[in-house]
């Protein structure tokens, strides 16, 4: 008798620490699943004043100007930081596939005709990834409708592995100093 109450203590010792790690193993893995690598990109992000988001994935060509490199990717407000970070996270990845759309072409599928009209009243943050890491830079938009950076160099750098949530935290706050 004794060892049938022994052989089920241990079966009832080893089951509570197989459901322990179980439960364990699984939480961790939640921790890292947003935790993924981001792709070598670059993308232009804007919003308008309704806080609407379109993110423009773009390549440089020959003479090192931005062009886009595939069609843009759209948030309308309300969205979660989240969100955001996952969707630039799609733009970075898709810049480099080699496509480059004709200026007419990006604007048509904007809703609009000229740059300059789809720019006004729109902050944009600049986001890359390379060695470093995911650059950010906020921007300050010019009377003919370009973006230039705020500061020389690298205003924010973040981890490739940077969640989805802080990646979009971290695109919203330079938002807010972007003109």
């Amino acid at each position: 008798m004794i060892w049938v109450l022994a052989g089920f203590t241990v079966c009832i010792a080893s089951l509570y620490l197989y459901v322990k790690i179980k439960s364990n193993s699984k939480r961790d893995h939640d921790v890292n699943m947003d935790n993924i690598n981001t792709a070598d990109g670059n993308v232009s992000v804007f919003m308008d004043k309704k806080g609407n988001i379109d993110i423009i994935p773009f390549s440089l060509d020959r003479l090192k100007r931005g062009k886009a490199s595939e069609y843009p990717l759209s948030l309308k407000n309300p969205y979660t930081a989240a969100e955001l970070g996952a969707y630039v996270r799609k733009g970075l990845s898709l810049s480099s596939g080699g496509r480059m759309l004709e200026s007419e072409e990006l604007m048509k599928s904007l809703g609009f005709y000229a740059w300059k009209d789809y720019s006004a009243g729109k902050k944009s943050v600049s986001v890359i990834c390379n060695d470093a890491g995911i650059v950010l830079n906020s921007t300050v938009r010019h009377t003919d409708g370009s973006y230039s950076f705020r500061y020389s160099g690298y205003e924010k750098t973040l981890p490739k592995n940077t969640s989805d949530e802080l990646l979009g935290k971290e695109v919203l706050e330079l938002m807010k100093v972007s003109g």
